[in-house]
Parts: structure tokens; sequence; C-alpha cells
């Protein structure tokens, strides 16, 4: 089969005679029908492989929709043959098939194809992400790539009052209102501009994972608040923040990370039932912008690398934000 393979600091190649995988027990091998790169974790890998330890060891092409290709011992939630989106598999979705554990598997509605299906990676991470939310909460949602529009709509599902979606970019809030935002703040992505989208929000999200972002949220919530890490800390791995603030505010804290089988299935449960019965308020189709087929994957990934966030938070980058009109790219094999 043909696979791209990272195999070093933005060198990616194409391998034509790859053997096709076997699973093993509670593994399922998927024929590859989209892969979406995800805007965060496969641009950091792909610019910093060889530069943060990480970026090497996680896997490149994690969003993968398909079909059920073969299962091995002990699978049952999922047969040959059954549309699926796949939340963390064990190789590459830049490829032809790819395997993965049932636990990562969900099925995926006859309704939506598979370029769209792919991006559903993302549901079950904002599923876990938004767990603190409650009824009637304030939330404000730091960034509007593609995690943060996902988490924008779990957030409006659990039924906060009032969600506040912030950008850089013009384009991505309209999108963002027209999933539910009760209010947009365009911002340059300064502290100052940040600092005055509000204050004394019950639940902030940074959904960009930049030191700057997640000290902004820390000055947006309440007295015992909750500051959600949704955005990956890819760039700036280490982030210095003001204990005495967080001791103040006796803020309260978690990440998006599903740290054990229990809430990865949980989650991927959840994102299954709304993925079925919600498939409308998801606007999958506002999220997925391009596709390329498997062979141009370097193509797509030069349009994606023209964003500001690839930069560190302190570095002059040579981009002021996202790639234009830009969220989801589709790889088809």
């Amino acid at each position: 089969m043909r696979r791209y393979e990272l195999v070093g600091r933005r060198d990616i190649r194409l391998v034509t005679d790859v053997a096709v995988p076997e699973p093993g027990p509670s593994e399922v091998l998927v024929r590859v029908r989209a892969c979406t790169v995800c805007n965060r974790s496969d641009l950091a890998y792909f610019h910093y492989y060889g530069l943060r330890e990480h970026c090497s060891q996680s896997c490149f092409g994690h969003e993968i929709a398909g079909v059920v290709e073969a299962t091995g011992a002990g699978v049952q939630r999922v047969v040959p043959g059954q549309r699926v989106f796949v939340r963390t598999p064990l190789t590459t979705g830049y490829a032809e098939f790819a395997l993965a554990r049932e636990i990562s598997v969900g099925a995926l509605p006859d309704a939506v194809p598979f370029e769209q299906g792919a991006l559903l990676q993302l549901l079950p991470l904002a599923v876990h992400a938004t767990r603190g939310v409650r009824l009637g909460d304030r939330v404000v949602i730091v960034g509007q790539g593609p995690v943060g529009q996902m988490a924008l709509r779990v957030a409006v599902a659990r039924g906060a009052a009032e969600v506040v979606a912030v950008d850089l970019d013009d384009w991505r809030l309209e999108r963002s209102s027209a999933a539910g935002a009760d209010a947009v703040r365009r911002v340059d992505g300064s502290a100052g501009q940040l600092a005055a989208v509000g204050a004394d929000f019950d639940v902030a999200v940074d959904a960009v994972g930049t030191p700057t972002t997640l000290n902004a949220c820390v000055g947006l919530v309440r007295q015992n608040g909750l500051v959600v890490l949704l955005g990956t800390h890819h760039v700036d791995t280490h982030v210095t923040v003001d204990l005495v603030t967080w001791e103040r505010k006796g803020l309260r804290v978690h990440s998006s990370a599903e740290p054990l089988d229990t809430a990865r299935a949980e989650a991927l449960a959840v994102a299954e039932r709304l993925a079925h019965r919600r498939t409308d308020a998801l606007r999958l189709p506002d999220l997925h912008t391009h596709t390329y087929p498997l062979d141009e994957l370097p193509k797509a990934m030069e349009q994606l690398s023209a964003s500001r966030a690839l930069y560190p938070d302190a570095e002059q980058a040579p981009y002021d934000g996202p790639p234009p009109e830009t969220l989801k790219v589709a790889i088809v094999p």
C-alpha cells in the first residue's frame, strides 16, 4: 500500500510498497477514505521533528474516516464493511489502510461524507474538554480553529447560557456565530486585547495553546472558575504562570487529554450519539474547507503552514494569523 512517513524536520516521504498491517486482538484495520490534517499536532510534528522530543513519538496523521476492512480477536463494537471514524490510530492515516484500537473507533453516520467524518476525531476531544461546563455557565473560548469550533458546538449543546468566541480571524468568527456563539471578539492576539474580552466567565477554554492565551484565560474567569487546556502546547512546551494569581482566585484546571481508557470510551460514546442525533448542529461542512489527494499531502502541509500558531509566542512570526479561509484540510487516498 501507499503511505506517507514523517522522517525528518519538514521531510515527509511517500512509500509505495508498505505491507498492509494485520489487526491483533482488540484492533481494527480501517481502509482509509479520508484523513484530515491536524492544524496543531501534525503541523507541529512536521516543523519541530528533532527539535521537540514528543514530535517524533506520536502518530502523524491521526484524524481518520473510512471503512472497517478487518477486525482482530475480541472486537465486538464494529464489523467489516462498517463506516467509522477514528479518534487516535496506531498507524498513520496518510495511507490506504490504518490500524486502530477498537476503543478508538466510532460509528460514522451514513449521511456524513468521509472528508467531514474524519474531523469527528475532534468531537470526543471536545466532549472531554468541556466536561466542566454546566447548564447556565458563561463560557469563553479563545481560539476558533477546528478544535475551538468543535468545543463551541459542544458547550452550546451542554447548555451554556453564554458562549463568547475569540479569534484573530473574522472569517472564522463568522462560522462561530453560525454555530451558536452568542458573541464574537476579534483580537490581534496581544495580552491587552485578550484581557478586554470580558471578565467573570465561569469557564475559559484555551483552544490555542500558547503562554499568552493560557494566561489570558486565567484573567477571564471568575473566582473559583475553570480554565481548560484544550490547545496543545506543542511549540511552547514550558509555560510560566503566576501561581499567586491562581491561588488567590482559587482556580480549577483540567486538560482535554483522556488519560484512561474509561474516559476515552465515555467521550467516544457521547460523540457517537451527537454525531448520529445532532449531525446538523455540528455544522461539519463549515469546518471542512479543502480536499487534496494523498499524493499532494506536501501541498496541504504548505498551505496550512502559513500560520502564526507554529511560531513560539515570543518570536516575531511572518504571519499575523491563520491561513486565510482555511479550517480542515482532508487528504483522500
